[in-house]
């Protein structure tokens, strides 16, 4: 597919701390390069169960990540989400599912809750160079 999109990681990434925690140490940095390592999955989640069913579908959603100390995320969830349409639940299942395999630094980190929002905009440029 020709298409491509935006992806945007909020430069300031909500975090919120369990029920144990008291402060995070794993530095913003590290949670936001974590992402951009895996945005190519994103991309294909968006672009294969997303544009394939429904070319319009675009939106911001907010995925919550629970990461343990060992840098293992223990889960992966949507927390909000502006999708809507046919492709939605899909492209939201696929983002979970690929956010559940993703590992972070191991540390002396507390377990934590980490706000990871996607903005999904099919790139209007591209689309209309493919028509000419």
């Amino acid at each position: 597919m020709l298409h491509t999109f935006l992806v945007s990681f909020a430069l300031a990434t909500q975090m919120t701390l369990g029920p144990q925690a008291t402060d995070s140490l794993r530095p913003d940095t590290d949670v936001r390069l974590v992402a951009l390592r895996h945005a190519a999955e994103i991309q294909r989640c968006y672009e294969t169960e997303g544009l394939r069913i429904n070319p319009g579908l675009s939106g911001m959603i907010e995925v919550d990540v629970t990461v343990g100390p060992s840098g293992r995320v223990e889960d992966a969830e949507v927390s909000s989400s502006a999708l809507s349409g046919a492709g939605q639940k899909e492209v939201e299942s696929c983002i979970t599912t690929s956010v559940r395999n993703w590992r972070f630094e191991r540390g002396p980190y507390q377990l934590e809750t980490i706000v990871y929002p996607f903005n999904l905009v099919r790139d209007r440029a591209v689309v209309s160079n493919t028509r000419a």
